[in-house]
């Protein structure tokens, strides 16, 4: 006959916790009960087979957990039911609801009004069910962020969790993308995975004399687990509106991975557009294309792709000046690398879209690299590439002295070098150098008013000898400083004597196409190495190098640079070669110093120098020192000096006000002039959890397309 009162039994109970131990039931009974713990001594009903846990009622199951203020378990069935603050949890998973139901025969559950999420994600619905790997959800939101009325959200139908392989989804059905409760777009279905930004928006409005006021606006919207695509759709009341198609993509399968974005815009300027780089009148009809695209193909390709299209050289000045600071003259290029044991194999070409500008093209350029590699035992080692390149120089709209307005040639390439190493002993080495270059060049042609046609074809040999003599020393001394987190230090001192005899080619007859870029670093010694080829001539000089590493140990294991300090001198043995200035080099070429400074987290200096030694003046200059508290504030100061052409200051600061906002700063000082020519001040704020606010000012002093005055507000979207 069934009792209606419950048997109680309590074992053991404390102020903060008891536990059941049911040894009055038989041993195989207890071996199938989960744990289950409360505050309150534990209820247990025999004839119903039922326990109720009040306070703080806990029940686990190998690795899952669930807690509520009551819990009711039926050990006949190995159903529980949680109700108030209940939850179910794993490590890594927490969901809670108004009322838990859990089989812990077949580790499945139900959730009332069920509220989980993992940040940035925060998801709300009306009924879930299932496993924690494999569950489901009705009448769901999904916030980015904590919810709020700005707080970017997608209502859904229904969505479907999954955890396959420790990677972690969301099957959406029915989603309607909102902005707090105002909905703007609409997908039947689509996977979230939730290492992903499911999000992606860029909003800046702003005023300036040239653009009028205007609304900037980029919005991704994820369509797939692996793109996000959107629009740019700017409005400028001088100048109307622009718009295009943007777009990221992240794919990773194991052995491909890629990631890449891509991003344009046009417009039918209405405004003054005034004229490009070379003088010429600009088209109304104005646009801009941009792709960045990598490629990792298993452990040994590579694929890389920069492109980047602009229908004048002032577009993305005028309307996208972050981008154009960044990158004022884009190259576009496409590069495949294979990566063998010892060589690698790459196909490469570099192309010019628009008719304002001046590039070298090479369509295309494929090359075979032979890695150093040893000769037997002789203890020689050889290297070498073989390539072919069509390289082509269109000067379009570029003015030339002698008429020229189109150079091409095709050329095949053989590099070949050896070296020997030489241990002198155990701080000297000896490393001996020869190699040869030789160079073919057929189907050449020039369009030139002037100049005369070459031959068709051309052969030009170029040599090289030379050696490195290298030594090392190095002392430790057992300094302890607390402040910089000094303990111990030791000094590496390495100098280094570099000596090459580079050979000009005997038919100079070749078109000089590739020009030598302005290139203020030290010059390449190594013939193998060089890639302005046609600028190559006769080199015969001397490198004398003096460089300085200060270490101390590093927290837990290994070393950390504290400072380095290099010395450099050329000395030209011969000088058949103008400097970048258009002057004839000195045989004490140049001095070079380098510098850095970096005793801790919180602070870093940077110098680089170049001297002239005849003059012993100052041809060259650049500092970057960097100044941290924490993320309390933050100093930035750099240099930049080159000869008269440059002289200029610039200044970054960043105090924060409280938890939610920051004063920035930038200027930049023109020494020549005496005038600061850029200055903004802004104020960078957090609007709720998921929006950053930046109101900013920009002062110009003598621009050439921009604003003397501009004010900007920009809302952007915070990435996790």
């Amino acid at each position: 006959m069934r009792s209606n009162a419950p048997t109680i039994v309590q074992s053991v109970y404390v102020k903060t916790r008891s536990f059941l131990l049911l040894s009055s039931l038989p041993a195989a009974l207890f071996a199938t009960l989960p744990e289950l713990s409360s505050i309150d001594p534990i209820e247990y009903d025999e004839a119903e087979q039922r326990l109720v846990a009040r306070g703080d009622a806990r029940l686990k199951v190998e690795t899952t957990e669930v807690r509520a203020d009551t819990i009711t378990y039926y050990q006949e069935y190995g159903l529980a039911d949680a109700l108030g603050d209940a939850a179910i949890m794993r490590e890594g998973y927490r969901m809670v609801g108004e009322r838990v139901s859990f089989d812990a025969n077949d580790n499945i559950f139900s959730v009332q009004a069920p509220r989980t999420g993992a940040w940035p994600l925060y998801i709300e619905g009306q009924d879930a069910g299932g496993s924690i790997e494999n569950m489901s959800l009705e009448a769901s939101h999904i916030y980015y962020t904590d919810p709020g009325f700005l707080t970017p959200n997608i209502k859904a139908r229904s969505l479907r969790f999954k955890e396959v392989d420790e990677r972690k989804s969301l099957q959406i059905k029915g989603a309607t993308f909102r902005i707090g409760p105002v909905p703007f777009f609409y997908l039947p279905s689509f996977t979230y995975y939730l290492t992903e930004s499911p999000f992606y928006f860029d909003f800046d409005v702003g005023s300036d004399s040239t653009l009028g006021t205007y609304l900037q606006t980029t919005t991704l919207i994820p369509l797939t687990p692996a793109l996000r695509l959107g629009a740019n759709l700017d409005y400028y009341s001088k100048r109307g509106t622009l718009v295009g198609p943007a777009a990221q993509y992240v794919y990773d399968t194991g052995t491909h991975r890629m990631v890449g974005a891509f991003s344009s815009g046009y417009i039918d300027d209405r405004g003054k557009t005034g004229t490009d780089v070379n003088g010429q009148a600009i088209d109304p009809s104005r646009s801009y294309a941009e792709w960045r695209h990598q490629h990792q193909i298993g452990e040994r390709g590579t694929l890389l792709a920069n492109l980047s299209y602009r229908s004048d050289s002032a577009v993305m000045r005028d309307f996208n000046e972050s981008v154009f600071k960044r990158n004022q003259r884009p190259d576009n290029f496409v590069e495949a690398v294979y990566a063998g044991d010892n060589f690698l194999l790459s196909a490469f070409t570099r192309f010019n879209p628009s008719d304002f500008d001046r590039i070298q093209e090479r369509l295309p350029e494929l090359q075979f690299d032979y890695l150093p590699t040893p000769i037997g035992d002789l203890g020689v080692y050889q290297s070498g590439a073989a390539s072919y390149a069509r390289i082509r120089d269109d000067l379009n709209n570029v003015p030339s002295l002698d008429g020229t307005t189109y150079r091409a040639y095709e050329r095949f390439d053989l590099s070949y070098q050896l070296l020997r190493p030489v241990p002198l002993n155990n701080w000297l080495s000896f490393t001996p150098l020869a190699a040869a270059r030789l160079s073919h060049y057929i189907n050449q042609e020039t369009k030139s008013i002037l100049a005369v046609n070459p031959k068709d074809s051309t052969s030009l040999s170029r040599y090289a000898l030379g050696f490195d003599l290298a030594a090392q020393a190095q002392a430790t001394y057992a300094t302890r400083n607390a402040i910089w987190e000094i303990e111990g230090l030791r000094h590496t001192l390495r100098p280094v004597l570099k000596y090459r005899y580079l050979s000009s080619p005997a038919d100079n007859d070749a078109i000089q196409i590739e020009r030598q870029a302005l290139d203020l670093n030290r010059p390449i010694l190594d013939l193998n190495e060089l890639r302005q080829l046609d600028a190559v001539g006769d080199a015969h000089l001397v490198r004398i190098g003096l460089e300085n590493e200060f270490q101390t140990r590093a927290e837990g294991y290994g070393s950390r640079s504290l400072a380095a300090l290099n010395f450099y001198q050329d000395i030209l043995l011969e000088r058949e070669q103008v400097k970048y200035d258009g002057t004839q080099p000195n045989t004490l070429h140049a001095t070079w110093v380098e510098l850095l400074i970096q005793p801790a987290p919180w602070l870093k200096f940077d110098l680089a120098a170049r001297l002239s030694t005849q003059k012993m003046s100052l041809e060259e200059l650049r500092t970057r020192t960097t100044l941290l508290s924490g993320d309390a504030w933050s100093l930035r100061l750099s240099t930049d000096l080159l000869l008269s052409d440059i002289d200029q200051f610039r200044l970054a600061y960043m105090l924060r006000l409280s938890e939610n906002q920051s004063f920035i700063a930038h200027t930049r000082f023109n020494a020549d002039t005496g005038t600061f020519d850029y200055t903004s001040i802004g104020l960078h704020s957090q609007l709720g959890s998921a929006w950053e606010l930046l109101y900013e000012i920009t002062l110009r002093d003598d621009p050439i397309r921009e604003s003397e005055l501009e004010f900007t507000v920009g809302l952007r979207l915070v990435e996790p």
